[in-house]
């Protein structure tokens, strides 16, 4: 029954990475830093996590392997709230402002969750990397220029 369910979780990370890129436009050449962003922390999240059982024996490497899909998941997921066509920067700017406080709502939930007996451990690094996270993804959005991404709806 286990192995189903880890087999049944898989695919769900795969569905919502391939569903995830194409909802925010990986085959529009305009639309495609958005999917690498959204692709970059997908990978950080589950690799990270796919990679921890071959480094049972190095304590640094799970350190990293524990934290950093927290860092990943919030820096893809506030990205799929972008996925409509006809935001202009501002408003996309605002919106992943909005997608981010929730990402920080559901993933600190979580963990908090953690802290209810036999469910698993609660740690304070998993919601400072998420913070940093969802900082990073902010502050890559605002600083490299996204504004041609939404440039079309602007002018409308």
């Amino acid at each position: 029954m286990y192995q189903l369910g880890a087999l049944v979780g898989k695919l769900i990370l795969m569905l919502v990475f391939i569903l995830g890129s194409y909802a925010l436009g990986i085959k529009e050449k305009k639309r495609r830093p958005l999917s690498l962003l959204f692709i970059f922390g997908w990978i950080l999240y589950v690799l990270s996590m796919e990679l921890r059982p071959f480094f049972k024996g190095n304590h640094a490497v799970l350190f990293w392997f524990g934290i950093i899909p927290s860092f990943g998941c919030a820096f893809a997921l506030p990205l799929i709230g972008l996925r409509d066509k006809t935001l202009t920067y501002v408003s996309a700017k605002q919106k992943l402002l909005n997608y981010s406080s929730y990402t920080f709502l559901l993933l600190s939930s979580y963990e908090f969750l953690e802290l209810i007996k036999g469910l698993g451990t609660f740690d304070w690094l998993d919601l400072i990397m998420t913070i940093f996270g969802l900082v990073a993804l902010n502050l890559i959005f605002r600083t490299l220029n996204f504004e041609r991404v939404f440039s079309d709806q602007m002018l409308s």
